[in-house]
């Protein structure tokens, strides 16, 4: 029977147009929760300035019809009307979460501006009290029984609000004069809502998607549309919650969304009705991996009747950091020889953050080898993100069919080009049928990495630095497993036998340290339903190697509760001569024929 550990590793530093230029403003659920997202990964300070981004993005900005498109978003996708009564009454109550955090921040604003004044202090002890209660009292009734997945949006939006709000209490409360065991409370109150938040989005996310699955093309259409839009507008929040614990992550916290979404396959018109099954389709798409850096597409061209058609291609990459050979992947579909091979260059400017594909759909009109049903790609357009003009890459031409119309920017306020939120990060294929078949499909399928998954792994001097272990390389009895949906992308699974140090799995993370001398300590979270001996070593050195206790009885349908911090007592110094020099983190672990899960990340503090 196996068993499964998951362990979370931090480093905690110890202070001593494309033809024309795409721009519109987005109040789409996808545009404001790709830039609460940015916000979120970028503002994550506790302050006014938090408090008001809130009201800009969100709270200070919507009415009925807004709230009302969170709602039908998901009812879209899942098929399924939410009554007359349980909708009204989930906009009523979002308007008056509104109203009443546009007084909050008000007065938050007002009170940081001359925070020893007496009537202002006792001014923000009542309206955190007012808004604490209404959060609590208005979060359960967007849990309606039987419109949990329809309301999953908007009860993510108002939890993340809770848990701002509790935040600023166990950080301000004792400023506004709160009393100690007050302000204790309230911060219990946080770290339990985190996990109850995070565990009640995860599990209708996934009965939501298991809903929309079938069997047939069509359905995996609509499956993969669900899986993609509600990662950006329910779980990339969700991901970011723990970082809301002000004790434990008292400064600005970095953190990086390394999961993958899915554009459709390009072909004319695809509503999946060409033929194939949802589990043939999803089988081409990447299993679980390392993060690597995509730097080049090697396209292939084949020819029907005079028609010219993308018929495979190869991928290069490097892995994170660069820090290691180019590979390549296998090829994709065939090498057609119509046209000479074309090679384009990923690895420009930020990376390549949104295709426009040419498709070509032709009918058979009789019957033979030379009528086939033609389903393809007879040219994209590759564009790369950047603050200056650089010309796109382009196959055979440009085309219609743009990314962005399912991918949007995290921001309206400046061109794509610099407001992007998604890089390409892979290219793989849905392929049938050959020159002989009735039907020939070729089909490129885009997947695409969140920007905040950096090409390199770097330790800031004056934040907490979160790096996942997908981001690591140099693997030994390891593999990488799908993430349980709240930690923002893959887990790294390091098997292990016995105490023989030989079989132990391991993993090694490049990383760069911008300053020369810098005192650094070890945090370590992790799950696990047995105890495990972890070492983490820099180099040759060891930085710890203990024991650490069990999480959790079963990690099967893990949540985050099975999640435990470990804090080592332990800081070293990293003596760096070079600044472009890439140290290397390497640990493993220990426990009698046991699997180890990690989901990796350095902080410094």
């Amino acid at each position: 029977m196996n068993e499964w550990f998951l362990i979370i590793v931090y480093v905690t530093l110890k202070p001593e147009l494309l033809g024309g230029e795409r721009i519109e403003t987005g109040y789409t659920p996808i545009d404001i929760s790709l830039s609460l997202t940015q916000f979120l990964l970028s503002e994550f300070v506790p302050g006014a300035g938090f408090v008001l981004g809130l009201v800009d993005i969100i709270w200070g900005i919507f009415g009925p019809s807004q709230w009302d498109a969170f709602l039908v978003q998901i009812e879209q996708l899942i098929n399924q009307r939410i009554e007359e009564f349980a909708r009204n009454q989930a906009i009523s109550r979002l308007e008056g979460l509104s109203n009443l955090y546009q007084i909050y921040a008000e007065s938050f604003r007002e009170w940081e501006a001359d925070p020893t004044n007496p009537a202002l202090r006792e001014e923000m002890r009542i309206q955190f009290n007012d808004m604490n209660s209404a959060l609590t009292t208005a979060i359960p009734l967007l849990a309606v029984q039987n419109y949990q997945v329809p309301l999953l949006s908007v009860y993510v939006q108002a939890a993340n609000l809770h848990l701002s709000v509790l935040r600023d209490v166990s950080v301000f409360g004792q400023r506004w004069g709160f009393d100690a065991a007050t302000i204790n409370s309230r911060y219990n109150d946080l770290t339990r809502l985190i996990g109850n938040y995070t565990d009640y989005a995860v599990r209708w996310y996934n009965t939501g998607l298991e809903r929309v699955s079938g069997p047939d093309s069509r359905d995996w259409v609509r499956y993969n549309q669900f899986r993609r839009e509600l990662t950006l507008t329910v779980l990339d929040i969700v991901a970011l919650f723990p970082n809301y614990d002000s004790r434990r992550y008292p400064i600005r916290t970095v953190s990086q969304l390394t999961r993958e979404i899915y554009t459709n396959p390009v072909l004319e018109n695809f509503d999946g009705s060409f033929r194939g099954s949802a589990q043939g389709i999803e089988r081409s798409i990447r299993s679980p991996h390392l993060m690597d850096i995509l730097n080049s597409i090697t396209i292939y061209t084949d020819a029907h009747r005079g028609y010219y058609y993308w018929s495979g291609h190869q991928i290069m990459a490097s892995p994170v950091g660069f820090s290691g050979p180019e590979f390549t992947f296998p090829l994709y579909g065939t090498m057609g020889n119509a046209a000479p091979q074309q090679r384009i260059v990923a690895q420009l400017g930020q990376g390549v953050y949104r295709t426009l594909s040419s498709t070509f759909y032709r009918r058979p009109f009789n019957i033979g080898i030379n009528n086939q049903q033609l389903s393809v790609l007879d040219g994209t357009e590759f564009a790369y993100g950047t603050s200056s003009n650089l010309p796109s890459a382009v196959y055979r031409k440009s085309g219609t069919l743009d990314s962005l119309d399912e991918i949007p920017p995290q921001n309206n306020n400046v061109p794509p080009r610099q407001g992007f939120s998604h890089r390409l990060s892979h290219v793989s294929m849905r392929r049938s049928g050959s020159s002989s078949s009735v039907s020939i499909i070729r089909a490129p399928k885009f997947s695409w990495i969140h920007r905040s998954a950096e090409f390199n792994n770097i330790i800031a001097s004056d934040s907490i630095t979160q790096i996942p272990a997908v981001k690591g390389n140099k693997l030994f009895n390891v593999s990488v497993i799908s993430g349980p949906g709240f930690t923002g992308g893959d887990l790294v699974s390091l098997n292990s036998s016995g105490n023989n140090i030989q079989n132990r799995g391991y993993i090694e993370v490049p990383i760069h340290f911008p300053s020369t001398s810098t005192r650094y300590r070890v945090r370590v979270r992790y799950a696990s339903v047995t105890p495990i001996h972890l070492n983490v070593n820099w180099g040759n050195s060891s930085i710890f190697s203990n024991t650490v206790p069990a999480t959790a009885t079963s990690l099967g349908g893990s949540t985050i509760k099975s999640f435990w911090l470990f804090s080592k007592c332990l800081c070293f110094y990293i003596f760096i001569r070079s600044y472009s020099r890439c140290s290397k983190f390497l640990w493993d672990c220990r426990s009698d024929n046991r699997q180890i899960w990690i989901y990796s990340s350095y902080c410094n503090t």
